[in-house]
Parts: C-alpha cells; structure tokens; sequence
C-alpha cells in the first residue's frame, strides 16, 4: 500500500532536489539576465593619457570635458585627434580631487566643463545594500530550513512516515529477544484487548546494548510486524541551534504519530534523552527533552503509538525518561553468543546470495569471533566476498574468510615491509612465547593460528579462540596474563635480558589491566583482601594508603606470574625455539601445525584447535 499523494509530496519535499532545483532555476536567470545586459552595453570609450590630453587641451582640440573628482575625465574631440575622429568620446584616469588647475586650464581654451559627483559613495551605498540583503537571505534560508521548510529542519525529513518491509524472520537469533519483542506487536495492534481487562500497555520501550547489535532492525521488524507506520528519528537530529527547535520538532513528529498511529523510534536516545543539567552553557537540551517528557505523558493506547528508544549508553539517561509511564519497559539486546552468531552469519549469506565452498565451516567461524555484533559478522561476509572477486573466485572458500578475519581484526597486510634478520628473529620468538604460555596456562581458549605476517601495527599474533563464559574464575584470570606476559619472557630467555624490546609494550598494559580488574574490583587481592574500589567514587573516598597497597598488590601479581611463565618456558625452550624458527621459515602456522610441533619436543599440550 502506497503513501497517498500528500505523503508522496512530504517525501519529495524533504529531499535534496526539493531545495536544490528552485535554486539551480533561480541561478540560470539571474545568469541570463546579466548576459543579456552585458550584450547590449555599448564598448568603453578609449583611455588617453593624461599627459597627451593636456596638450590636446591647450591645442584647443578638447571640444567638452565631464570632470568626476578622484574618479576620471570624460570628453569628446572637436576635431581629430591622436588617432580618434571628432566627435570621439575618451576616458582619462583623474585620481585626485583638486580640479582648479584643470578648470584654468580648460577656461584658457574656451572648452566647456561639467563638475560631476563622485559615485564611489553611492556604490558604496548599493554595496553595503547588497551585502545586507545577501546576509539576511543565508540567514532566513537557513532559519527556514531548522525551522521546518527544509530537509535540514523539516520533520518530515527526520520522521517520514514509511511501511517498514522488515520482520522478524530477518532477525537472527536473538529468540529470548525477539519473543519479547513479538508481545511489543500485540501492544500496538490490539491495544483495546488489554485495555478490556484493566491492562495499560506500555507507551515506551527502551532497548540498550552495544553498537552493531541490530536494535534498529527489530524497531523495524516491530513496526512491519504490526502493519503501522516507521518514524526514525535520531536523538542528535532533533536538537538545533534555535532556541525552542527542538522542543518544536519533537511536538511536530507526535502530533504526525496521533493522527496516523505507528511506531516512533528514537535511535541515539542518549543524546536527546540526557541528564539534564549536562550542558551548563545552555539548556536547549533540557527544553527538548522536557518536551519529550510531556509528550510521552500525553498519548494514549487509543491512539495506536509506541516509542522505541536505542542507545549504547542507558547509564547516562535522565531518570525521568525511564520511569515507568514513559519507557515502561527496557530490552537489553547483548552481543550474540556463539550459536546466534552461527545463525546471523547463516542469515546474511542467505540474503546476500554468497556462494560458499564447501570447506566453509560457519559454526566453527562463529567460535572464532567472540565479542562480535551482528555488523561485524555481516562485514566479515562482505570482505570475504570482497577477496574472492579480488581472486576472481567463483565461490568463497575458508581461505578467503582466514583473510577477511584477519583485515578485520588486525588490519591491511603491511606490503613492502622491511625489518632486519633479528627483528624477525624476535618476532618469531616472541610470538612463540603468546602461543606456548596460552596453552600451558589458558588451555580453556583454543590455539587457531600464529603468524608473524605483519598487519596493521601488528608485526605478529597469535590467534587464539576465547571461550564462551559469563563469569571467569581467578585461575581464567591468571591465565590470561600469563599468556600476556609470554612474549616478554620468551625474548628474555632466548635473548637475555638486555635484548628485550619494546614488543610488549601493547601485551604489558594488557596485563596491567586485567591485574587491576582483579584487584581493584574484584578482590582478589593479597593484602587489600575483598576490598573494591568504584571509579565512580568521589575523590578521598579511599584513603592513599590503600590506593599503594591496590598497587602493590598489582605489580607482586603480574611478578609473580611472570616467573612463573619464565620458569615453564625455560624448561620447555626446545620446543618454543623449535616453533619461532617454524615461524620464521613458514610465516603463518595453524593451530594443529603448532600443536604438533610443541607435542613433538615433550610440550605437554592437549588442548585441541577450535
């Protein structure tokens, strides 16, 4: 079902051509005209030196002159004269405005003379005239615009009404979410029933989470869903430099929503939805959302709206906006596990038609991004498709996904690269040293690969695939630092200690950060004990004589791991100088490749790759 043809005209008008054609029209005519007034301009009369005209003046071959002080001479020949007939008209440069020894001059001869007025005012004037008027136009046009006459300012622009085509059949995974998204429907489709029996159904939903999760696809999918009406705002497209703008397009888009019901959502709901008291230069932010407050307040079920907010940072909005009667209900939509992750990357190569090989192992990929949203996971599958054209493939294989990971975890290969032999060497070695600490302390996390191909910053890494778990013991904890602090030790073992580098620099604050994490927050502190420290605190709320004991016990844990790891790799340095001179004979090893070396010189590792 179409838009009728108001909407159809309210579409057009906030578009870029609405604006930009009656101004391309206006610029050919004013155009035309001034080429028009340039043609029919007769030809400028000769310019004659003023030393030439003074001796055709005492001559007496000066018929008349027009005298404009400051400006020039103008006058016609009574007969002929350097070359011009008579009757001739001739310009002569006057810069000056003492015009009495010209006047005794032209009196001598009997040559009439007319004083004129200098026009350098007037066009002065006419100048500053249009100055002003080009001023007030840029200044009304960009008013008119904010202030709904244009695609800048229109609501129609930031809100128009559309029929959304998504449902949730194009949302993957997520099912917790999406059955509760799919009761969001009902709440606007049939809101009478629940008023039936005493039920107010919520008026705002709010749904919080990282960036990339697809908290605008389902908005979308409600929407479509339902059959109603999409208004998509942004929270940093409603406010202005106009005082009372924002308030006012924030009342134009509800008023839109009442008479035609449907779904508003509010991406970004942070920046409109703030603390107020946040900007204490100004409070137009605080006047929007005071507007926001009243509107929400003053819609019923009857009239078939619902308000969906997105934002990345729920910490951060004014409690006023989240209480209940305005955004009843909060939706938390989380990264995607591993099996979500299976079927959203399932789902885009549906939608995109991607052809893959049959050494494609989706489920295996989607262990081998953790942490990754549904937009890095689709990306990931564009890239992949990217290098396959690149190769001129006509299917995308596991080695084309391998690259794709890789540009977009560790960046562009590094071509033209140049480093030293024992820059190499201790790349190798050092990588090494990630990859044998990881599986003797951190065998929970698979080993999928080690390179010292360079990319990005990185001259090297060692990949490997973390485990999903919602909460991690102290043993997780520790281990991740000691897989952090291989690299260091593996350098300082097979080098000495005055051969170490600046490799780690990236792996030590790393560790830092997690020993800090387990001090600071979590208690496992030695001598602090179930101390926590909130950052949040105002300062002088913890005393600085437990500021140096957190500290200390910092800097005594990351020590004491580290010895640990230098005494595991000590005693297996065959096998880790074994797998740096594989590294630097091969570059890249799998994770199978690696393990057989290290279990061939009695590394005793069993994790098995991911």
């Amino acid at each position: 079902m179409g838009l009728p043809a108001r909407g159809v005209w309210a579409r057009w008008r906030g578009t870029t051509a609405a604006w930009l054609v009656p101004l391309l029209a206006i610029a050919l005519l004013v155009v035309g005209i001034g080429v028009a007034w340039w043609r029919v301009q007769p030809a400028p009369p000769p310019v004659v030196a003023y030393s030439a005209f003074l001796t055709q003046l005492d001559r007496g071959t000066v018929d008349s002159l027009d005298i404009v002080p400051g400006e020039e001479i103008h006058g016609t020949w009574k007969g002929p004269a350097l070359g011009m007939a008579a009757g001739t008209r001739f310009t002569v440069r006057y810069p000056t405005t003492e015009v009495t020894p010209l006047l005794t001059r032209a009196e001598r001869t009997g040559t009439p003379v007319t004083l004129t007025p200098s026009s350098a005012p007037r066009d002065a004037l006419w100048r500053n005239i249009a100055l002003a008027i080009l001023a007030i136009a840029v200044i009304g046009g960009i008013g008119y615009r904010q202030l709904g006459g244009g695609p800048a300012g229109d609501v129609d622009a930031l809100g128009v009404a559309g029929r959304s085509r998504s449902t949730f059949g194009d949302v993957a995974g997520y099912e917790g979410t999406v059955a509760e998204l799919r009761e969001l429907v009902e709440f606007v489709q049939r809101p009478q029933a629940f008023a039936a029996v005493g039920a107010r159904t919520p008026r705002g939903v709010l749904m919080f989470g990282p960036p990339g999760t697809g908290k605008t696809l389902m908005a979308r999918a409600i929407a479509g869903e339902a059959g109603v009406p999409f208004y998509a705002i942004s929270g940093g497209e409603v406010t202005g430099f106009l005082v009372g703008l924002g308030a006012a397009r924030v009342k134009s888009l509800f008023r839109r929503a009442r008479r035609r019901g449907g779904v508003i959502f509010i991406d970004e709901l942070d920046a409109l939805g703030g603390r107020r008291g946040r900007n204490r230069s100004h409070n137009e932010d605080d006047r929007t959302l005071n507007q926001l407050l009243v509107e929400m307040d003053g819609f019923s079920p009857r009239e078939h709206v619902l308000v969906i907010g997105a934002t990345n940072r729920a910490e951060d909005l004014d409690p006023a906006l989240t209480r209940p009667g305005r955004f009843d209900r909060a939706v938390a939509v989380a990264l995607p596990t591993a099996l979500e992750r299976e079927a959203i990357l399932r789902l885009h190569v549906a939608l995109r038609g991607v052809p893959l090989s049959n050494d494609v192992d989706l489920a295996r990929l989607a262990r081998l991004m953790p942490q990754s949203s549904g937009a890095d996971l689709a990306n990931l599958i564009n890239e992949a498709a990217i290098a396959a054209v690149r190769e001129q493939a006509t299917t995308v294989t596991w080695r084309h996904i391998e690259l794709a990971r890789d540009r977009i975890l560790l960046g562009k290969e590094r071509t033209g690269f140049r480093a030293t032999e024992q820059e190499w060497r201790t790349v190798a070695v050092h990588e090494a040293g990630h990859a044998v600490a990881g599986l003797l302390f951190h065998a929970e996390d698979g080993l999928h690969k080690v390179t010292i191909q360079p990319r990005g910053q990185a001259m090297g890494v060692a990949h490997f695939s973390p485990a999903e778990q919602a909460m991690h013991s102290r043993r997780y904890l520790e281990g991740q630092i000691c897989k952090g602090l291989g690299g260091r030790a593996a350098e300082e073992i097979v080098f000495g200690p005055d051969a170490i580098t600046s490799g780690a620099k990236g792996d030590l604050q790393q560790t830092t950060r997690v020993a800090r994490e387990m001090v600071y927050k979590l208690g496992m502190g030695a001598a602090t004990g179930l101390v926590a420290f909130d950052e949040r605190a105002p300062s002088g709320s913890v005393s600085g004589e437990l500021h140096a004991g957190m500290d200390r016990d910092v800097r005594e844990l990351v020590e004491a791991l580290y010895a640990r790891v230098r005494l595991a790799l000590s005693e297996h340095r065959a096998g880790l100088e074994a797998l740096a001179a594989a590294l630097r004979e091969r570059e890249t090893l799998d994770g199978s490749e690696a393990l057989a070396i290290l279990r061939a010189h009695g590394v005793p590792v069993t994790t098995p790759v991911p």
